[in-house]
C-alpha cells in the first residue's frame, strides 16, 4: 500500500512538472492541463460583459496557473509523506507527525527553507525529501523567470498594437494615410520593421502563451483588432499594384507575416462563429473607395476566431474613430 501511494503521489508530481515544462520551457504552447484551465477561464472573463474585468485578466491566468502547478505538486508530496506514519517524525521526540504536521512538513519543504522541526522518519522518506526540496525550488525558480519573459513579450504586444494604431484611428484614416503618399512611401520605409513585429509577437503565441490572454478594452491596445484593420487596408492596397512591382511586393510580405500570426494562433479556425454575411456587408465600405474586396475564407475565420477569444467582433474593426 506504501509502495502504491508513493507512487501515486510521483505520478501527479511528474505530470505537474510535464504541464510546467511544456508551458514554460518547450516554446510549443500550453500543456494539456494548463491549456484547458486557461481555456476555461478565458470564457469565465469574457461572460463579463462590462469587461471590468479585462484589465487584470492576465494577472488572473498567471496566478491561478500557477497556484494550480503548486497545489498539484503540494498534493502529490503531502500524498507521498502520509504513505506511512515513520515517513514524518518529530525532530525532538521522533513521534509521528499528524495530518497537519505532515502539511507543515510539506510546505517548508517545497519552500526549501526547512525548520528542523520534522523530519524524515526513514530512509526512503529521506532520499524523497532530499529529491523532492528541488522540485519546489526549479517552480519557484524557473516561475519566475517565465514571468518575466511574459511581461517583456505583453510589452512587445502592446508595442506592436500602438504602431499600428498611429497609421490611423480607423480603417478610413488608415486607407488614407497610405492612399495619400507618392508610392507607397512610408509604408515601403517601413515595411521591414513592421514585417519584423508582426513575426517577433508570432513567436510569443507558443513560447509565452499566457501573453493571449492579457485582455484589454481598449482597441489602440487590442493587437488583434489593429492587426485586422491593417490586413483589411493592405488587401485593398494591393488591389492598386500589379504583381512584380516593389509596392506588390513589400505588401505581400506583411500580409504573409500577418498570416504566419494567424496560424500560430490558440484559437482555431473551426471555433469562429459563422460571419460571412456579417463581414460581407461591413466590407461593402470598400465599394466607396471604388474596390470590390476579395476575401479569404481561411484567413477570415482565423481572424475571427481570433478577436472572439480576446472579446471583440467584427464591428469593432470596421467601427469609426468618432464612434469609439
Amino acid at each position: 500500500m506504501q509502495e502504491l501511494q508513493i507512487g501515486v503521489g510521483l505520478l501527479i508530481i511528474v505530470f505537474t512538472f510535464l504541464d510546467f515544462f511544456h508551458t514554460t520551457l518547450s516554446g510549443n504552447g500550453f500543456g494539456w492541463l494548463s491549456g484547458k484551465l486557461n481555456r476555461g477561464l478565458n470564457i469565465i472573463i469574457l461572460q463579463n460583459r462590462s469587461r471590468q474585468i479585462f484589465g487584470f485578466s492576465g494577472l488572473i491566468h498567471l496566478l491561478v496557473t500557477t497556484f494550480m502547478w503548486f497545489s498539484l505538486l503540494l498534493l502529490g508530496t503531502f500524498i507521498i509523506f502520509t504513505s506511512s506514519q515513520d515517513m514524518v517524525v518529530n525532530g525532538s521526540t521522533f513521534v509521528p507527525a499528524t495530518y497537519i504536521e505532515r502539511f507543515y512538513f510539506t510546505c517548508y519543504l517545497l519552500s526549501t527553507v526547512g525548520i528542523g522541526d520534522f523530519i524524515p522518519g526513514n530512509s526512503t522518506s529521506e532520499l524523497l525529501a532530499g529529491i523532492l526540496s528541488f522540485s519546489g525550488f526549479i517552480l519557484i525558480t524557473t516561475g519566475l523567470t517565465y514571468l518575466l519573459s511574459v511581461v517583456n513579450a505583453v510589452l512587445n504586444k502592446k508595442e506592436l498594437s500602438l504602431s499600428i494604431a498611429t497609421l490611423g484611428q480607423d480603417l478610413e484614416e488608415m486607407y488614407n494615410y497610405f492612399k495619400n503618399e507618392d508610392d507607397l512611401a512610408s509604408l515601403m520605409s517601413d515595411s521591414s520593421d513592421l514585417r519584423q513585429q508582426i513575426l517577433r509577437n508570432s513567436s510569443s503565441y507558443l513560447a509565452f502563451p499566457m501573453v493571449n490572454f492579457f485582455l484589454t478594452r481598449d482597441r489602440e491596445f487590442a493587437v488583434i483588432v489593429q492587426l485586422a484593420r491593417l490586413y483589411e487596408v493592405l488587401v485593398v492596397l494591393r488591389m492598386d499594384w500589379q504583381e512584380g512591382t516593389r509596392q506588390y511586393s513589400k505588401i505581400c510580405s506583411i500580409i504573409k507575416a500577418l498570416e504566419y500570426y494567424l496560424q500560430l494562433g490558440l484559437e482555431k479556425p473551426e471555433s469562429a462563429s459563422d460571419c460571412k454575411e456579417k463581414l460581407d456587408t461591413l466590407r461593402s465600405f470598400w465599394m466607396e473607395k471604388g474596390h470590390v474586396y476579395k476575401s479569404y475564407k481561411l484567413i477570415d475565420k482565423q481572424f475571427t476566431a481570433n478577436l472572439e477569444y480576446a472579446g471583440w467582433q467584427w464591428e469593432d474593426v470596421y467601427k469609426y474613430s468618432d464612434q469609439e
